[in-house]
């Protein structure tokens, strides 16, 4: 893993803003992991997701403040969360052996960003499972499909909270999108960056490399300044 710098985590976020959030949470981990993003587009979404867990920690720390709203009777909850006690273990699921039903076998694999991508436009729920299903298991046979999603559904690829509301004790669930909290919190730093990056050029006639250059810290300085 190598430590990233403003520049190419700006040039990250202007290549792939446009693109749907699978290709971004592969971009963002491509760029930690200094690999080719369609090699990362052909990781496991648990191994992709693990990075990025070390992307946002790198970046923005290990701790972060969440809000939700309690399914039960909308009591807003606000809650600080590790980041290093919730991510996925390990770096991959493990794939079982092969499942039988009778003499007949099946592979299946862990599903990757090329996957959710494919799905990506897919509206109705059921039908992007059965689309999503249809690239991971290798077979037409509807049992056999079926015992291999459960097994696909016991793999630690998904990152869920539970949560209990102090207010009326529901207890429940919720996933929590590491690519998609990531990026929200991304794309509102590098907003936040090039209005710095202009301010400063305007007011001193630097370059954004030479901006760029200056510390986090010394470009907020700047702009204080400059105001």
């Amino acid at each position: 893993m190598r430590q990233v710098n403003a520049r190419q985590l700006l040039d990250g976020w202007e290549a792939v803003r446009a693109r749907p959030m699978p290709a971004r949470g592969a971009s963002l981990a491509a760029v930690l992991d200094d690999r080719p993003v369609g090699e990362v587009m052909r990781w496991s979404v648990t191994r992709r997701d693990r990075t990025l867990f070390e992307l946002r920690a790198q970046l923005f720390g290990d701790a972060l403040d969440a809000v939700t709203s309690c399914p039960a009777c909308a009591q807003r909850l606000e809650m600080r969360l590790t980041l290093s006690e919730i991510a996925p273990p390990g770096d991959d699921v493990v794939q079982p052996e092969a499942l039988r039903v009778g003499d007949v076998g099946v592979s299946w694999r862990a599903p990757t960003s090329e996957d959710l991508l494919a799905i990506a436009a897919v509206a109705d729920p059921d039908e992007a499972r059965e689309a999503l299903l249809a690239r991971c298991i290798a077979t037409d046979d509807p049992e056999l499909r079926e015992r291999a999603a459960a097994a696909l559904a016991e793999q630690p690829a998904d990152v869920r909270l539970r949560l209990t509301c102090p207010s009326c004790g529901h207890v429940w669930s919720s996933p929590f999108d590491i690519a998609a909290f990531l990026w929200s919190e991304l794309d509102d730093w590098a907003r936040s960056t090039l209005r710095e990056i202009h301010t400063i050029a305007y007011a001193y006639g630097w370059t954004e490399d030479e901006i760029l250059g200056l510390s986090a810290r010394r470009r907020r300085t700047y702009v204080e300044m400059i105001r």
